[in-house]
């Protein structure tokens, strides 16, 4: 675990059984901020074109702001009392849409001057749920009206559209490259989408009865991805063969809820009852799960951003979080010598490369390294066992790590290279030589007891 000056770098380590799954396996951190209001209850996040980071506090009648450059928070208190804002999106120019499901309206923030205008839905009671940017126009579902809203941005006139199947609870909504509105109903157990020029509406059964399908998402190729929350399934439609896939979660009763694709087409979702967040790595076919730093994180919203960054709400625990990846990482082996004798050193990193290996007799292993980022290494225990600690080389800070496994022969460890670090002292209990002198003399200690023993039976003691 990293400590910066603001936030919290976990970093992450996947089961066993899926890193055998899967041989390119991304390294991630995940970094957590504490949300200022307390128990706001952060729900939906996005991120706006100048990369900063915006959420809605349900709890605390709040729009919040996040720099991640400062680390610095704002927030913006919404007029309505109780009026529970809950999905958000970013338009153009930079204003900010979100849904109040307590108040029936859909609100507009102008970050340039703090001031929300609120537009009322025409259904009363419709408690409008999440929104969607389209071509000039706001999308958004209405769970309580079963109903898909369409607000105008110029004029501010909202048309809504009946879900054919009566009391669906329309949820996760999402925007296609024609601009229809696709959306999950979360107890019509169906998915739909409406055709942005005559308003129609088609709805798509998929093979699960009942399964619960709450939100939606859209990846580079036009296909749809949702989850199955009552079914812990993740679920595909492509709109041109009018197909369904399904993926079972490898958790069982997770609660699949949030669902995104990034930018490399992976598809993220979350699992609300498993605690965890999940990767449909679609190149492969291979699924990824992945524990929170955060004990029982509860995440109901996912959103990535243009630089593969995965960012989470964690609605149980007032953070917001990133989960940070880095793709492709490679293996890489090198050889440390110490009095003819060799070791070899491996480990795998996508951006980290170690350029030289040095035994400093007795006290560590400095390995001197290029780049910055996560790393693996794998350290003979032959050569160190036993270790206790990773700092930058010549007393500088220390840099805390991971173990990642350990065998009879092996230690694996993870850990974050801070930028400009030239190279590290990996500090362990034993370190050769004193390894090889403890044998040494525990052989000797042994081989004194034996003659002692010989002797004293030969002199019949």
């Amino acid at each position: 675990m990293i400590r910066a000056a603001t936030g919290i770098v976990i970093l992450l380590i996947l089961p066993t059984s899926m890193l055998l799954a899967h041989a390119q396996v991304d390294e991630i951190t995940v970094k957590e901020w504490q949300v200022p209001t307390p128990n706001s209850a952060p729900h939906d996040i996005v991120v706006d074109k100048d990369g900063i980071v915006w959420f809605t506090e349900i709890n605390a009648n709040k729009i919040g702001r996040f720099d991640p450059e400062t680390e610095q928070f704002q927030e913006f208190d919404v007029p309505t009392p109780s009026s529970r804002p809950h999905g958000l999106v970013t338009d153009d120019s930079g204003n900010i849409w979100f849904t109040e499901p307590g108040a029936s309206k859909i609100g507009k923030l102008d970050p340039r001057t703090g001031e929300v205008e609120e537009f009322p839905t025409p259904t009363p009671g419709s408690s409008p749920h999440t929104p969607i940017m389209g071509e000039g126009v706001v999308w958004f579902t209405e769970i309580g009206a079963s109903k898909i809203g369409r607000l105008n941005l110029t004029t501010g006139a909202i048309d809504e559209f009946p879900t054919p199947t009566p009391n669906s609870s329309p949820y996760g909504i999402i925007v296609d490259a024609e601009g229809n509105a696709w959306y999950a109903a979360l107890t019509g157990h169906r998915i739909g989408m409406v055709d942005a020029d005559t308003g129609e509406i088609t709805e798509y059964s998929p093979p699960t009865e009942d399964s619960g399908t709450r939100r939606i998402a859209i990846d580079n190729e036009g296909k749809l991805w949702f989850t199955e929350y009552n079914a812990a399934k993740i679920g595909s439609f492509d709109p041109k063969t009018e197909q369904f896939s399904e993926y079972d979660t490898t958790s069982l009763s997770s609660g699949p809820y949030a669902i995104w694709v990034d930018i490399y087409d992976d598809v993220w979702f979350s699992m609300t009852s498993a605690f965890k967040v999940g990767k449909f790595d679609q190149s492969s076919g291979t699924l990824h799960e992945y524990d929170l730093p955060t004990p029982r994180t509860v995440v109901r919203f996912i959103y990535a951003d243009d630089d593969g960054n995965v960012w989470i709400p964690n609605n149980s625990n007032n953070k917001i979080g990133v989960i940070m990846q880095q793709p492709g990482a490679e293996d890489f082996k090198t050889v440390a010598s110490f009095e003819g004798n060799s070791y070899e050193v491996t480990g795998r990193s996508a951006s980290v490369v170690p350029t030289n290996v040095t035994i400093i007799a007795g006290k560590a292993v400095n390995v001197e390294l290029e780049g910055s980022g996560n790393i693996d290494l794998t350290l003979p225990k032959a050569m160190i066992s036993g270790i206790s600690a990773i700092q930058v080389a010549d007393g500088g800070e220390a840099v805390e790590y991971t173990m990642v496994e350990e065998t009879e022969l092996d230690t694996t460890i993870r850990f974050t290279v801070p930028q400009g670090t030239g190279s590290v002292d990996i500090i362990g209990l034993n370190v050769v030589p004193e390894f090889g002198s403890s044998i040494v003399f525990m052989v000797t200690a042994v081989s004194i007891g034996a003659i002692l023993l010989l002797s004293r039976q030969h002199l019949g003691l």
